[in-house]
C-alpha cells in the first residue's frame, strides 16, 4: 500500500520545509485542487526537483479539454493528473492520451460518480492508470463516508490501481483493512496535526497492521 500525502491547504514555499519533516514515509505528493487554485502550477516542476523520488500528481480535477488541460500539469512537471470520472469519454480519452504522449500518468477521480463499481470497467478499457474512490470534502464534514462502497468495489474489481481519499485517519483506516487499495491518500490528518512527524508514524504503523 503507498501513501499519498493530499497537499491543499498551505502553499509552495510552506510544502518544502514541511515535506523534509516526513519525507521518507511519502509516495506521492499531491498538489491539491486549493493549492492550485491558489497558486497555481508553475511551481510543481520545482517540486519534482525538491522530490526526484517521490510520484508528483497534480489534482487538476479535468472535466473539459482534457489534452490540453492535462498538458499544463504535465508541463509544469507532474507525473499524474487526475480527471473526473464525471467527464465526457472524449475528455477522459484525450487526458490519457496526453499522458501517452508524455508518458506519464493519469488519475480517474470518481468523485460522486453513481455507480464507480460499472463506470471502472469502462475505465480499465479507456487504459486508465488509476483510479480515485473519493467521498469529498463537505461530505466528510457532515460524517458521510464510503466504506460501504469502497467493500462492494473491491468484492467486484480488487485494490489494484485503485486510491481511496476523503478523511482518512486511522480508525477509518482500519476499516479498509479487507479492502487493501494500492494508494491511500491522506491529508488533513497530517498537515493540521501539530506534530505531523507523530501523526504520519501513526499512519503508516496501521497501514503496516492491515497491510496482508
Amino acid at each position: 500500500m503507498k501513501l499519498q500525502l493530499a497537499y491543499d491547504l498551505g502553499t509552495y514555499e510552506e510544502l518544502y520545509p514541511f515535506m523534509e519533516e516526513i519525507e521518507e514515509a511519502v509516495d506521492i505528493i499531491e498538489i491539491g485542487t486549493p493549492v492550485i487554485l491558489r497558486e497555481g502550477v508553475s511551481q510543481i516542476e520545482n517540486v519534482k526537483k525538491r522530490f526526484p523520488d517521490k510520484l508528483i500528481f497534480a489534482d487538476l480535477k479535468i472535466m473539459d479539454a482534457g489534452k490540453l488541460e492535462a498538458e499544463i500539469g504535465f508541463q509544469a512537471g507532474a507525473d499524474m493528473v487526475s480527471v473526473l470520472g464525471l467527464a465526457s469519454k472524449k475528455t477522459i480519452e484525450a487526458a490519457k492520451n496526453s499522458a501517452i504522449q508524455w508518458n506519464r500518468k493519469i488519475m480517474v477521480d470518481m468523485i460522486n460518480l453513481e455507480d464507480p463499481i460499472r463506470k471502472w470497467a469502462d475505465f480499465m478499457e479507456m487504459e486508465m492508470d488509476y483510479g480515485c474512490l473519493h467521498t469529498a470534502h463537505d461530505d466528510v464534514t457532515d460524517g458521510e463516508n464510503s466504506f460501504e462502497t469502497v467493500e462492494k468495489f473491491h468484492e467486484a474489481h480488487g485494490g489494484q490501481q485503485i486510491s481511496v481519499a476523503g478523511g482518512i485517519d486511522p480508525e477509518k483506516l482500519r476499516n479498509l483493512k479487507s479492502c487493501q487499495p494500492e494508494i491511500l491518500v491522506v491529508g488533513s490528518y497530517i498537515t493540521t496535526a501539530v506534530d505531523p512527524s507523530k501523526a504520519m508514524k501513526t499512519i503508516r504503523q496501521v497501514m503496516n497492521e492491515i497491510s496482508v
